[in-house]
């Protein structure tokens, strides 16, 4: 995305965290959280709680959407570079921000494929697939992987 994005800091190991100014400042994090599974990364973002938990479901409306959304990708690509070889998963805490990320990829799909493999996870009947992503296919995707093109 070449939008205008927030300056961003280190704050712990994968933790990233930067603030939103549109009508209040708003601290965000972004965590990358292995999985348990080998070279696989949980992408998590959300508003920064009192407690230093992430609130992943919270609707700030603060006015910058796109430079927030900026913001999570340009960080994304830099954990990408430094950590080679890795996978992110994310996902939407619920259907419509699942939906709003697959708008995104769709939107920005030639950009990001010049650096990124794109796939999503699907159910097919009874088992789960990981799918290339393709924008013009209506798929219900249950998750997106990124993976860095090197």
């Amino acid at each position: 995305m070449k939008h205008p994005a927030y300056p961003y800091e280190i704050s712990a190991g994968n933790r990233y965290s930067f603030i939103s100014t549109g009508r209040m400042h708003i601290e965000k994090i972004v965590e990358f959280s292995p999985t348990g599974i080998p070279h696989i990364y949980n992408l998590g973002f959300g508003d920064l709680c009192l407690d230093g938990t992430i609130d992943d479901s919270v609707h700030s409306n603060n006015g910058d959407n796109i430079k927030v959304l900026a913001t999570v990708v340009r960080i994304l690509k830099v954990f990408t570079l430094l950590k080679p070889g890795i996978k992110i998963v994310f996902t939407g805490s619920t259907p419509e921000r699942l939906r709003l990320y697959q708008r995104i990829l769709k939107m920005y799909h030639a950009e990001f494929t010049k650096e990124f493999v794109i796939t999503g996870l699907v159910n097919v009947g009874q088992q789960y697939k990981e799918l290339t992503f393709n924008p013009e296919i209506p798929v219900p995707y249950l998750a997106f992987f990124v993976e860095r093109i090197y």
